[in-house]
């Protein structure tokens, strides 16, 4: 079985760049990427995913590869007792929370 790997970012332009450029310089990486935000940055987190010159990476679009996780998603997953330990959290488990840019 493939292990998946999560990169997650606190959001801001330039963790969003950083993320472009990780799929741009790895493009062959197949990890699931996230943005971490408060809810009111939501609206500015995929509208900066969207964003033309991220549509051009080699794989695929910035916006089908990176999803908007809230801050009291991550909170609310880290009092489970089940999940405590974020950083061994599986991509099922994110996948549920996780919301993609339409």
């Amino acid at each position: 079985m493939q292990k998946l790997l999560t990169a997650a970012e606190q959001q801001r332009y330039s963790g969003i760049l950083r993320m472009a450029d990780l799929l741009a310089l790895q493009p062959n990486m197949n990890i699931k990427l996230h943005i971490v935000a408060p809810p009111e940055r939501r609206d500015k987190v995929f509208q900066e995913i969207r964003r033309p010159v991220f549509s051009l990476l080699d794989v695929a679009p910035l916006s089908e590869r990176c999803t908007y996780l809230s801050y009291e998603i991550v909170q609310e997953l880290s009092k489970q007792k089940h999940l405590s330990h974020l950083s061994h959290l599986s991509d099922s488990v994110l996948d549920e929370y996780a919301e993609e840019a339409e």
